[in-house]
């Protein structure tokens, strides 16, 4: 009875919670190349890139929570300029040093603002 209580507590707080920014390839960087032209609904772009809706619709949130697409209403996604750093950047991404990866984009988002 008290586990049923805390599991929901758990998802919510790592729901919420930021962290390095984990990648999974090559969905992720496939999604991020559809919406770079166009704003899109998460349905068509499950069917542009060839995957199941809901792996598309879960890494859309996950993205959103990397503030690298915004849903803009009604499950349309767009790519922020965060997501178009990052796609410029996909290649020099590893599981294993997210930390340098994240340095690299905040790096890049920085320069971009000073101009």
């Amino acid at each position: 009875m008290v586990l049923s209580a805390i599991i929901p507590l758990v998802v919510l707080m790592s729901a919420t919670m930021t962290g390095p920014m984990i990648f999974q390839r090559p969905t992720d960087r496939l999604i991020l190349e559809e919406l770079q032209d166009a704003q899109n609904l998460g349905a068509n772009v499950a069917e542009a890139i060839d995957r199941h809706r809901k792996t598309v619709t879960t890494r859309l949130r996950q993205l959103e929570d990397y503030g690298l697409v915004n849903n803009v209403g009604r499950g349309v996604y767009a790519i922020t300029e965060k997501g178009e750093v990052v796609l410029e950047n996909f290649d020099d991404y590893e599981p294993n040093n997210t930390d340098a990866f994240t340095e690299i984009v905040e790096e890049e988002l920085s320069d971009r603002r000073k101009e």
